[in-house]
């Protein structure tokens, strides 16, 4: 039965199925734009951006801890001057070998209410004439107090030979001891930690430094009182003790 002019017809063509779509039988059911392994790059981003933050925070909360530790205990740098000098010999040979004997006192004031300051083994203490080394010595070792002044005696021993004294540099020092007018220098290099109650807070020790020129009216005569004047200090420290 054919169907008349007011009835529709029974089926109708969607589409040839000679000539398919541009995308065949399956057409994409997602824009051009997807990749498949787009959902694993977005995870690993926000990963990365979790691991700096996470960094970035920690940083800050060190730096404000050590700011507010910095705060709480106002270190303060140490003091160090020359408070006393005495002769204990003084001998000179005919064939011009010296042997000298001196002891230095150091005045050390740690101004620090919170911190103590540990001195440690390896110091060094040179006592020297126009860059020649007279007598040498060590700071004993202990830990001094908060808010402390204390006084160190440094004991110095020296033996030259006639042939490192007998010189320009040896006639110079016995001018200069004759007219009661000696410039020296102490060099002191000493390690040093600095202690919160029982506590060390460095690993290593830090290096102090300090260069005491000055000038002593007697250098032979061990009966005699010494005085000093003219005194200068040249004080540094580093962060890793070097002699």
């Amino acid at each position: 039965m054919h169907p008349g002019p007011n009835h529709p017809p029974p089926y109708v063509m969607l589409q040839d199925q000679g000539h398919p779509g541009p995308h065949g039988r399956n057409p994409p059911r997602f824009n051009g734009q997807y990749r498949p392994n787009g959902h694993r790059k977005s995870s690993c981003l926000r990963c990365y951006c979790c691991c700096y933050c996470c960094i970035f925070i920690t940083l800050v909360v060190i730096i404000a801890a050590v700011v507010i530790s910095l705060i709480i205990i106002n270190p303060s740098v140490p003091k160090y001057s020359i408070n006393d000098f005495s002769v204990k010999a003084f001998n000179v040979t005919p064939d011009f070998n010296l042997h000298a004997q001196f002891m230095v006192t150091v005045k050390a004031v740690n101004p620090n209410e919170k911190i103590s300051i540990i001195y440690e083994k390896g110091s060094t203490v040179q006592l020297k004439y126009s860059g020649m080394k007279l007598c040498t010595g060590v700071v004993p070792h202990f830990r001094q107090p908060t808010s402390n002044t204390t006084m160190i005696n440094v004991d110095l021993n020296g033996d030259l030979k006639g042939s490192d004294f007998q010189g320009s540099i040896g006639e110079s020092l016995m001018k200069k001891i004759k007219s009661g007018r000696v410039p020296l220098t102490v060099s002191v290099r000493v390690p040093v930690n600095v202690g919160l109650g029982n506590y060390n807070m460095l690993l290593n020790p830090i290096g102090i430094y300090v260069d005491a020129s000055m000038v002593v009216n007697n250098l032979s005569q061990p009966d005699k009182k010494v005085q000093i004047s003219d005194t200068k200090y040249d004080f540094n420290f580093g962060f890793k003790f070097k002699k």
